[in-house]
């Protein structure tokens, strides 16, 4: 599956680097292409288990990048814990704001 997310502001060329580091660390993305601001993920869906979702969502959250293109692997069985209204990311991951 292919991730469209928006990319926070970054304070430095390191700042950036670990960003890109962190999301090359998780084995279930495939591939990582810029789009102007924006950044596609490629995703190995089949892939992704919940240590590594959960690597995704604090790497996302650190850097302030909205949850919300995430949000349809909720409705995915083996993501259902996604959708607990007390986890950090659920405001991000479905509220519209």
């Amino acid at each position: 599956m292919i991730f469209e997310i928006t990319l926070s502001r970054f304070y430095s060329r390191g700042d950036e680097r670990r960003l890109f580091q962190g999301l090359n660390d998780i084995s279930a993305i495939e591939n990582i292409q810029g789009v102007g601001k924006n950044l596609l993920l490629t995703i190995k869906v089949n892939s992704l288990n919940k240590g590594s979702m959960r690597e995704l969502l604090a790497l996302l959250w650190r850097y302030g990048i909205p949850l919300m293109p995430l949000r349809s692997l909720a409705e995915k069985t083996k993501f259902s814990w996604l959708n607990d209204e007390q986890g950090y990311w659920y405001g991000s991951m479905f509220n519209d704001n």
